[in-house]
């Protein structure tokens, strides 16, 4: 099984790349987390721009998978340039992936030039959706990208049970890769919350939708990977299913793959930019509960489930 990096805003090296089938996702959105921006033309251009192109002087002769914007609805309230500001509260089951991209597809298309951009300047970039519903969600993303990059690799998240349902009819979209997001499916499989399922361990209502996502997917030809906060027993257990990838976050190298990445410089990277989008809300939120509303120029509206 091949073993990918995913990167969070992290710097990273030609050597470390050495060690990977490399980069297997880019999260986009702590690119704009921790620019504290919202994606808009200018901030793509300030932030997610320049971050693509480190990476691909580094990882010539690999694609590069981003992700499009993964935020829910209190991330992206406290990011500047938000189109609205919108109270849920189910936050992890509400306008996040590509639901909030068609809501809000202005955000989405600029995340699209900006890849477009570097993708004409010669990196190899793929473009990975994530929190995808139903298959008609993924064929919308695909048409967007496919009207403002043209042709170019798609992949798309499986995370939600109802599109591993559907994964019959995702592997005839165009899509040439799977990722299946093993914390989000695993917390919806089971019916429980993220955080107590971390790290992700090989249960056997887990291990069953990866075998049959990976079953399906290699009748039609697209490769499957898994990524996650994964225990080392889900990736043996996913080897032997004969997953094609594991995507391994960089800050959790020295726990996956031992002392010799205890090293790397931008380990805190990822908590950090936490740490700042927490301690945002609760400033936010504090002001809401006070009674005063943020200095925020958009109209607050609240979603219900």
């Amino acid at each position: 099984m091949r073993q990918s990096l995913a990167l969070s805003c992290e710097r990273i090296s030609a050597e470390l790349l050495d060690h990977f089938d490399g980069v297997g996702m880019v999260r986009g959105e702590y690119v704009f987390r921790a620019a504290g921006k919202y994606p808009t033309p200018e901030s793509v251009s300030s932030y997610l721009v320049p971050y693509l192109r480190h990476i691909a002087k580094r990882a010539s002769g690999t694609t590069i998978w981003y992700r499009t914007m993964e935020a829910d609805t209190a991330e992206c309230n406290i990011l500047d340039g938000v189109e609205e500001i919108i109270d849920e509260p189910h936050k992890l089951l509400g306008l996040r992936g590509i639901r909030r991209a068609r809501r809000f597809p202005d955000a989405f298309v600029a995340e699209l030039e900006g890849i477009a951009q570097v993708r004409d300047e010669g990196a190899d970039i793929g473009v990975l959706f994530p929190f995808v519903t139903y298959v008609d969600e993924l064929q919308w993303a695909i048409e967007q990208t496919r009207a403002v990059i043209g042709d170019c690799p798609v992949a798309t998240m499986i995370e939600i049970p109802s599109l591993l349902l559907e994964v019959d009819r995702v592997v005839t979209t165009g899509v040439s890769r799977v990722v299946i997001g093993c914390n989000d499916l695993s917390s919806l499989l089971l019916g429980q919350a993220r955080a107590s399922l971390r790290p992700v361990r090989p249960v056997p209502p887990l291990l069953r939708a990866i075998e049959r996502v990976t079953m399906v997917a290699a009748a039609a030809g697209v490769r499957t990977a898994v990524a996650g906060y994964l225990h080392p027993d889900l990736l043996a257990a996913c080897a032997n299913l004969g997953v094609d990838e594991c995507v391994l976050h960089y800050s959790d190298l020295p726990e996956v793959l031992g002392e010799q990445f205890a090293d790397l410089p931008d380990l805190d990277v990822l908590q950090a930019i936490k740490r700042k989008t927490r301690a945002a809300i609760a400033v936010y939120e504090a002001e809401r509960a006070a009674g005063s509303d943020p200095d925020h120029p958009h109209a607050h509206q609240t979603l219900t489930p």
